[in-house]
């Protein structure tokens, strides 16, 4: 007894504790696959779901029904003088899928078909299609679907042009009118 008594005065302070630590060495349960609701707890969710309550007055009563007309800004006003001028000017109009192409070939690209008086323009989709669906070129519309470039040229210059374009893989030819 006395042994016991000397071994926890010894070791039976308030700041000890034991180096014993219990560690679970089990399977867990698996939890990632899908396990179907019970079926009082799916009339319980059923039951209690959240029904948000009907408007008195419906809201076409409540907002007035007001087309606001959107005034074009004067940069949209400009590329579309543009387009119809470029459009007016040129006798060969062919349109490109463009594609990403480095930097210095398409400066390249822009040389070689300027020497033979083709130039190489590009206006967004947002432009080009309201244009379009007014002008006789209606048929070119279902060619604007992506980012396209227009190679405009006062004569017509196809083989020259298909020659420069047969050097840029990255530019496909769409059509041409």
């Amino acid at each position: 007894m006395a042994a016991v008594t000397r071994w926890c005065k010894r070791f039976c302070k308030t700041d000890w504790l034991p180096t014993l630590q219990l560690i679970r060495h089990g399977s867990k349960a698996v939890t990632r696959h899908w396990r179907p609701m019970h079926f009082v707890r799916q009339k319980l969710m059923e039951v209690t779901k959240y029904i948000p309550p009907k408007p008195l007055i419906p809201e076409r009563c409540i907002k007035p029904q007001v087309k606001q007309v959107e005034e074009e800004n004067g940069y949209v006003k400009l590329l579309r003088r543009d387009v119809e001028q470029a459009f007016h000017e040129s006798k060969m109009i062919a349109i490109c899928q463009y594609n990403e192409v480095p930097a210095n070939d398409m400066v390249l690209m822009g040389y070689r078909l300027r020497k033979y008086n083709i130039h190489v323009k590009y206006f967004p989709n947002e432009v080009m299609i309201p244009f379009l669906s007014e002008s006789k070129y209606k048929n070119l519309l279902p060619l604007f679907v992506g980012r396209n470039l227009l190679l405009m040229s006062p004569e017509t210059r196809a083989q020259e042009m298909l020659r420069v374009l047969r050097g840029v893989p990255q530019i496909n030819l769409l059509g041409k009118c």
